[in-house]
Parts: C-alpha cells; sequence; structure tokens
C-alpha cells in the first residue's frame, strides 16, 4: 500500500469520527428538570474575602470571592450570590 492510500483512509475516517451527530433536545432546562435552587444569596466578609450562604440542606456553606474589584466583598456582611448551575460568585 503507498503512503497516500494511507492517508486517504486516515483522512476518510477521522471525518467520520470527528461529524457531529446532532442529539434532540426537548428544550429541558437542567435546573426546572433536577427541582433544584442554583442560586443562593448570603453575606460575605472582606478579611477572608468569601460568601457564606445556606444550601439546599439547610447547612452553611463557604465559597471564595473573587478577587477582581467590582466582584469582591467590599464590606462586611454585604449581600453575595453564588449561582451553582453556572459556578458563578458575585459579591458586593
Amino acid at each position: 500500500m503507498q503512503i497516500t492510500t494511507v492517508a486517504l483512509f486516515l483522512f476518510a475516517a477521522m471525518g467520520g469520527v470527528a461529524t457531529p451527530i446532532e442529539s434532540v433536545s426537548n428544550d429541558l432546562d437542567a435546573r426546572a428538570e433536577a427541582g433544584v435552587l442554583a442560586k443562593y444569596t448570603g453575606k460575605c466578609t472582606k478579611s477572608k474575602n468569601e460568601c457564606k450562604y445556606k444550601n439546599d440542606a439547610g447547612k452553611d456553606t463557604f465559597i471564595k470571592c473573587p478577587k477582581f474589584d467590582n466582584k469582591k466583598c467590599t464590606k462586611d456582611n454585604n449581600k453575595c450570590t453564588v449561582d451553582t448551575y453556572n459556578n458563578a460568585v458575585d459579591c458586593d
């Protein structure tokens, strides 16, 4: 077999494997289907730059606030929002 023939088969196989298959989505939202609250509000602490909120089980949960000036905790007991679905934290 010549190298060009092998290369042709290789490219054809890669094209078949790399072609995406369209799946049928029923326009379901993961948050609505799971029935789980994805956004939580809590209070942040400036010294630790972290947010404290209660999760679905009612337990206190701590998560670090971003280090960016417009997203970090600026004052103790400020409001913070945690979105567990999008994995986003926003501290005031």
